[in-house]
């Protein structure tokens, strides 16, 4: 493994961003966010990507943040009396999301194994969710005290009622692959990952015989009706989180959720 939280490859049209992450079980932190704003901002100009696809390395897609990064992140912010820390570092991580939705391309989920906390939350930043039997989806930030912050409570509504969102949000419980695509959740549901990589290269292929302007257009149309109350549910949950849980307190969550972790 190589110390790059994500590799890109191009083929036929389709860029395939493979989440390695910055910790076990392709943890997301480290420049993982930065990469991925980065490179989901190049998008736009490159004719020779019509789709991009989200994967997590291995038989992962993704535990979620990386605690061990953030806990560092959070000593520092205390020891140099930052008192917007929370606040601003919150909002970069959300604009890394926003990126993905915004992206004038469809962009796909391809969901092996565990999807988790902020991992969930970027992929209901997704077109599409393709998943295999192994997958397994959670929300579990209440656990830590905090407000899930990265976009979920905005985005899922748009995928899944509100009883199971606020089920999910309220428990941190996990559900299955098979919850998850009968509440909507995941689009499909595949025996393993050859199947789940074969479907996305079987819809970039029904992608491609349309103009790269009218999908563009579909995704706006359908995503203005919905942007200013998301970036409003952005705010908010960043703002509430700083007041209410703080650096301090989220630390101390974390450090003890990692001490439960360890073997």
């Amino acid at each position: 493994m190589s110390g790059a939280p994500l590799h890109i490859s191009v083929d036929h049209g389709l860029a395939t961003v493979t989440i390695v992450g910055s910790g076990k079980g392709n943890a997301l932190g480290g420049t993982f966010w930065d990469d991925l704003r980065d490179f989901m901002e190049t998008v736009r100009a490159r004719d020779d990507i019509r789709a991009v696809a989200l994967v997590g390395e291995g038989d992962t897609f993704s535990v979620g943040m990386d605690l061990r990064w953030y806990v560092v992140r959070l000593r520092r912010a205390e020891r140099s009396g930052t008192p917007t820390f929370m606040d601003d570092d919150v909002r970069r991580l959300q604009h890394a999301v926003t990126t993905v939705a915004d992206c004038p391309k469809p962009v796909i989920a391809l969901i092996n194994g565990e999807c988790t906390g902020a991992a969930l939350e970027l992929v209901s930043a997704c077109d599409i969710r393709y998943a295999t039997r192994r997958a397994r989806f959670s929300l579990p930030e209440a656990e830590l005290g905090v407000v899930a912050d990265l976009g979920g409570l905005q985005r899922l509504p748009l995928v899944i009622n509100q009883g199971h969102l606020r089920e999910l949000a309220f428990t941190g419980k996990t559900i299955d692959a098979q919850r998850a695509a009968r509440i909507g959740l995941v689009n499909d549901v595949y025996a393993g990952s050859a199947a789940l990589h074969d479907a996305a290269r079987t819809l970039i292929g029904d992608l491609s015989r349309h103009p790269a302007h009218v999908l563009e257009g579909i995704k706006r149309v359908l995503g203005e009706t919905h942007q200013e109350g998301i970036r409003r549910g952005l705010g908010q949950c960043a703002h509430w989180n700083s007041t209410h849980t703080g650096a301090d307190g989220l630390r101390h969550a974390m450090t003890a959720r990692l001490d439960a972790m360890a073997p």
